[in-house]
């Protein structure tokens, strides 16, 4: 084929002409689009607008080496707009230097000479062209891609940083929150451990200390229409001022700043700037009469004053329930105090005891008095019968009474029950502790008094009712005898009948005698033996079922003594004998002298008497008998009886079984 039929099969639209002028291949560029290089390779501007706006994929340039600079720069640029374009130099001059920088620096796809074969050159340049426009394409692709990727990432850095800033703003909140909250349980916790308003003035005056220019508060209470307490601050003395209001005097009341200004400053004496006021409010009964204000001087302006509010709000409501329970423990504690004041002077001895019997309070008498003897009676419990009181009183639930013996002295005990709130069960006992020795002294007296005033009337009509037939049957019985013959029976039964009544008018005027009213003060020498033979007959019914042994000294043993004093302690101790042997038993009435000293010994053989009550039997009212059947006033009575007389009414210690009784009294 002919090189022009070979050059028409290719389209225009694919090279692109470069030429200076018209050369031998004039022929061959006229098929093709042509641009001129003389007249527009030296507008640059113009040259790169140009082929900006052409596709052809072989660009054929003519080139000399004397234009070889020039041409060089505008295919330079060409192959800036166009890179994937081939680009086929035709020259026939050109040095190695030259060949090098086309190659190396544009690219050139080849360099011919004139003589050369351009079709075959320009058809691979084409499918160069394509290649590297396909290239260029995919790279241009990518390039978008990675910028789009990078505009992805950059606004999804300016997201993430965006919700970076706000997760910081939110933890700084959040730890600002934090600060806060460790801040105020940081206060409660310190608050929380006040004791008196002083620690909680003091906390709260270092807490606020963070604002510059905040005064130390002032608290101010009204408790009542006449009085107004107000605590403060002078340098680091926490001091109190109580003021007794006149008569329609009214400071403090108005929750007017100006107002409360001035009466501040009429209370200390000095000008007051501007003031922070809080009104506290307590909600116990015992305290919702109280009126009670914290006011902070200060000189803030409108923002830390701001600051202030809002810091301070959340701390006022702790503030308010911190000295409502400051001034609920110093109520309670004055209380106390008043309570302890009294339970301690109180004249009686008091003990509170738990459930063990264990002692959790007592009063200043209870220590004096009691303590030392009757402490170790409680450690007993259960066991000691002088505690029987206390416990009825858990049993029951209910107060109860009895009497204690110590050391001489009668105890008369009150146990009340205490049962703790909500609870049915008595968890501690109170027991008051009264001495009654003097009334119960008095009591037995007229008891006794009384006793004896009724046996004297008994005895007084029995005597004036049976004397007069007595009598008349003595002397009738006298008579008959002057009548009759000595050795006849009937006057034996007759002497007898004389006797008798001879024998009941004794017993009668004995009866009398003991129980005379009013003889009581009258002393006198008495024989030992006869008071006892005066007085056993007197108690024949209690004695017929008892073994009974009557020894009585050769000697009359005299003493000095009331009779009937005497013969009442010798009655009370053999009634005593015959009742403490109910299944019958002996019992001996012996009078004997002992150093100088008449005895009368009255022993028994009874059951005895327990040890553990031994040192009690001559305390009055103390009996073992069942209700009804003894007052317990007969041995005190017949010891307090004894010792008038100088003597002494002891029991015998060591006896196996029963128990004797020892009256001694001075002889003369």
């Amino acid at each position: 084929m002919h090189e022009t039929e070979a050059i028409e099969t290719l389209s225009v639209d694919d090279i692109l002409w470069l030429s200076s002028d018209d050369t031998q291949f004039q022929a061959l560029s006229a098929s093709f689009k042509k641009i001129n290089l003389q007249s527009h390779w030296l507008q640059t501007s113009e040259v790169t607008e140009q082929f900006s706006k052409l596709h052809q994929k072989v660009i054929v340039c003519e080139l000399e080496s004397e234009h070889f600079k020039s041409t060089f720069e505008g295919l330079d640029r060409i192959k800036g707009v166009n890179p994937a374009s081939a680009i086929i130099i035709i020259s026939s001059d050109l040095d190695n230097d030259q060949i090098s920088k086309l190659i190396n620096q544009i690219d050139v796809f080849a360099i011919l000479s004139p003589k050369e074969n351009l079709i075959e050159y320009v058809k691979k340049a084409i499918e160069d062209s394509k290649n590297k426009s396909t290239y260029f394409g995919n790279i241009k692709k990518i390039k978008l891609q990675n910028e789009k990727l990078e505009s992805f990432n950059e606004d999804l850095e300016k997201i993430v940083h965006e919700r970076t800033k706000k997760e910081f703003e939110a933890n700084q909140m959040t730890v600002s929150s934090l600060k806060d909250i460790q801040g105020i349980l940081k206060f409660i916790k310190s608050i929380s451990r006040s004791e008196t308003i002083e620690e909680l003035m003091n906390e709260v005056r270092g807490d606020f200390k963070r604002f510059h220019g905040l005064m130390p508060p002032v608290l101010i209470f009204l408790e009542s229409s006449s009085i107004v307490r107000v605590f403060y601050f002078q340098g680091k003395q926490f001091t109190e001022k109580v003021k007794v209001l006149t008569t329609g005097e009214q400071p403090f009341r108005d929750d007017d700043n100006n107002s409360l200004r001035a009466d501040l400053s009429n209370f200390f004496g000095r000008p007051f700037g501007a003031v922070s006021v809080t009104n506290l409010k307590f909600r116990s009964q015992e305290l919702q009469s109280v009126i009670s204000k914290v006011v902070c001087e200060h000189s803030f302006n409108t923002k830390s004053l701001d600051d202030f509010s809002k810091y301070s709000t959340e701390r006022w409501s702790i503030i308010n329930m911190a000295l409502e329970n400051v001034l609920l423990k110093e109520k309670s504690h004055e209380i106390a105090k008043q309570w302890s004041k009294t339970f301690n002077e109180m004249k009686d001895p008091i003990v509170i005891l738990d459930q063990n019997y264990k002692k959790t309070l007592s009063n200043s008498s209870f220590h004096k008095k009691l303590e030392e003897e009757y402490g170790p009676i409680l450690s007993q419990g259960k066991k000691s019968q002088m505690n029987a009181s206390i416990q009825k009183t858990f049993e029951e639930g209910a107060s109860q009474n009895s009497d204690i013996h110590l050391s001489g002295k009668i105890y008369r005990i009150h146990s009340y029950p205490i049962r703790l709130e909500g609870e049915e069960r008595v968890s501690h006992v109170i027991n008051q502790y009264v001495d009654v020795t003097q009334s119960v002294d008095l009591q037995s007296k007229v008891v006794q008094g009384e006793k004896m005033a009724a046996v004297g009337l008994l005895a007084g009509n029995i005597a004036h009712e049976l004397n007069n037939p007595l009598t008349g049957i003595y002397s009738l019985a006298g008579l008959i005898l002057d009548d009759l013959e000595k050795e006849t029976n009937s006057y034996k039964d007759l002497v007898e009948v004389r006797d008798a009544a001879a024998r009941c008018q004794r017993i009668i005027k004995d009866l009398l005698e003991f129980s005379s009213v009013g003889a009581e003060s009258t002393t006198g020498v008495v024989s030992v033996n006869e008071m006892i033979s005066k007085t056993l007959p007197l108690l024949k019914m209690a004695m017929r079922t008892h073994n009974c042994e009557i020894v009585l000294n050769d000697v009359d043993l005299k003493v000095e003594c009331n009779p009937q004093l005497l013969q009442q302690v010798i009655f009370n101790l053999v009634n005593n004998a015959c009742q403490a042997m109910d299944e019958g038993g002996k019992l001996r009435v012996e009078s004997t002298m002992v150093d100088g000293e008449a005895q009368i010994l009255i022993s028994d053989t009874g059951p005895g008497i327990p040890e553990d009550i031994k040192e009690f039997i001559f305390d009055p009212f103390f009996t073992t008998k069942e209700e009804g059947k003894g007052t317990g006033l007969g041995l005190s009575m017949s010891r307090s009886v004894i010792e008038r007389f100088g003597g002494s009414l002891s029991l015998r210690e060591g006896r196996e079984e029963g128990c004797e009784f020892i009256i001694s009294l001075p002889k003369v």
